[in-house]
């Protein structure tokens, strides 16, 4: 009998594809990137961006603007939301870059998707024997979203 694939989250997969570019620049995973806005905060994260951590605890910032020095002025306090982040002293100063940043670009406003009754009934019947409340709920969603069509403006 021919042994079953366990399927693994897509997650795991990313980590060993990222892990590398992570590790080149200086990083041991993707934490201090990912996190920024949730270490500094959303307004400091707007106009910093981790460039690279360095083997002797120093992390390369990139900054827009003319922020460069009011950041140094706050580096204890950066530096204590790294640590409290990770729970230990992952950098030990900061190297400012003052150059711009990379904007996200702008996101479009999301389209509204109606379901017509019709595909809503089918759609209802066929994960209606699925047992898992979250996985009929995400089917639900997969359903509405691949069924239902742009409302005319």
């Amino acid at each position: 009998m021919p042994m079953a694939r366990q399927t693994r989250p897509l997650a795991s997969a990313l980590h060993k594809v990222t892990e590398k570019i992570y590790r080149k620049r200086g990083f041991a995973s993707a934490g201090v990137i990912d996190n920024w806005p949730a270490i500094v905060g959303e307004e400091l994260a707007r106009h910093t961006s981790p460039e690279r951590l360095g083997g002797d605890g120093t992390l390369r910032l990139r900054v827009d603007g003319p922020l460069a020095t009011e950041i140094k002025h706050m580096e204890p306090q950066i530096l204590e939301r790294i640590a409290g982040y990770f729970g230990y002293r992952a950098v030990n100063r900061l190297a400012l870059i003052q150059a711009p940043l990379e904007k996200p670009p702008p996101q479009e406003p999301a389209v509204v998707r109606i379901l017509d009754s019709d595909s809503a009934k089918t759609l209802a019947e066929t994960i209606d024997g699925t047992r898992s409340a979250d996985i009929k709920s995400a089917l639900a969603r997969l359903g509405k979203a691949v069924l239902s069509r742009p409302r005319d403006g």
